[in-house]
């Protein structure tokens, strides 16, 4: 339990030729005649786990059954094409080439932080915990207007636009929002 708390990153196994103490120990038996009461045939006994059939596996590796390529979200990309700011997003995050050059992908790299796909949409996470929702709806910049003017028949006309805008905030996001 104690290994897991920490992070290790790195186990390297150290031969005996480099861990002086280990290869004396190992060699020390080595060019004396064996005997029965000297230990050497002796074998070292299965612990707890093993003869329960409890399987150590903290450092093992298991394959898992993965389809060959990763399902594409082709809505979810051609709903965004050509949206400057979330195109270079929806391509790193499904795993597509982000750009042209090494700049235009790090640039979609850092742009896509804060940014998951599920359910086919594409979510704003919180960036603080101060904010008031953990994640809103991403929309085209091209749907936006439409989108806000939904939002105000709905609510209705008489609501303050502070309420309106308030509820836009919390429940969608697209650049430059408080401009449309």
């Amino acid at each position: 339990e104690s290994i897991l708390s920490h992070n290790i990153t790195d186990i390297r196994h150290r031969p005996g030729i480099e861990n002086p103490v280990a290869d004396g120990l190992s060699r020390r038996w080595q060019s004396r005649k064996r005997t029965d009461d000297d230990g050497s045939s002796w074998s070292v006994l299965a612990d707890w786990e093993a003869n329960k059939s409890i399987v150590n596996d903290i450092l093992s590796v298991t394959p898992i059954d993965r389809p060959e390529t990763p399902p594409r979200d082709a809505d979810l990309e051609s709903k965004f094409r050509g949206d400057v700011f979330f195109e270079p997003i929806i391509r790193h995050l499904l795993g597509l080439d982000a750009g042209a050059n090494i700049a235009e992908r790090r640039r979609a790299m850092h742009r896509s932080q804060g940014f998951t796909i599920q359910d086919g949409k594409l979510w704003k996470a919180a960036a603080k915990t101060s904010d008031r929702v953990s994640r809103r709806q991403c929309i085209p910049r091209a749907d936006g207007f439409e989108f806000a003017l939904g939002v105000h028949r709905s609510i209705g006309h008489f609501r303050s636009v502070d309420s309106l805008k308030l509820h836009i905030h919390e429940t969608t996001f697209w650049p430059g929002m408080d401009v449309d």
